[in-house]
């Protein structure tokens, strides 16, 4: 999967694009306030750095080292999110 197929998955599932921030190239323009997706060279590689970020304090961070693992991930959190809010009629 290629950051542009995580990003109309994401839109599939009706994820307004201001609820995430996918490397600054799709999604928000800014991280603040939601899920967001960083790349970096790492030491070893590209480093795929997955977290939430509320009033300029970062929280949840998880780092991948594969591409496909956190696409996946980011996905999963979407996809269980909108479980909860249907479960619990929260829309």
């Amino acid at each position: 999967m290629e950051l542009e197929d995580l990003h109309f998955k994401l839109k599939g599932l009706g994820i307004p694009e201001t609820d995430y921030y996918l490397h600054g190239l799709y999604g928000s323009t800014d991280d603040n306030d939601k899920v967001s997706l960083t790349i970096r060279r790492g030491k070893n590689g590209l480093e795929y750095e997955v977290y939430f970020k509320e009033r300029g304090s970062v929280h949840s961070q998880k780092r991948f080292f594969d591409k496909d693992e956190a696409f996946l991930y980011i996905y999963q959190e979407f996809v269980k999110s909108i479980e909860i809010k249907d479960k619990y009629s929260l829309n």
